[in-house]
């Protein structure tokens, strides 16, 4: 499961937070510049773990965060996991 959130670049201290979490700092949590997926001004924030996690993501999050559509977020995901296959496919082509 997964979570993709569009948060505003003033509002670091909410993934400081959540990076610093005993639970949320154990799952993958990716965070890239808004701006080279179409939210300008705005940090991505994706979550992946189980769904138990989520819970504790709320929590942190607070009420004035909510993730981006389904449909935007998949978007966003798959942009993500796309860029990160062709880098993976660049280091094996320099080391394989």
């Amino acid at each position: 499961m997964y979570r993709v959130y569009a948060l505003n670049k003033n509002e670091r201290g909410v993934i400081e937070k959540i990076l610093s979490d005993d639970t949320m700092g154990r799952q993958t949590i990716i965070e890239k510049d808004g701006a080279n997926m179409g939210y300008e001004g705005k940090i991505i924030l994706v979550v992946e773990g189980q769904s138990e996690i989520f819970k504790r993501l709320d929590e942190l999050m607070g009420n004035s965060q909510k993730p981006l559509s389904e449909k935007d977020a998949g978007a966003v995901y798959k942009k993500i996991k796309d860029e990160e296959e062709a880098a993976q496919g660049g280091v094996g082509f320099l080391f394989g």
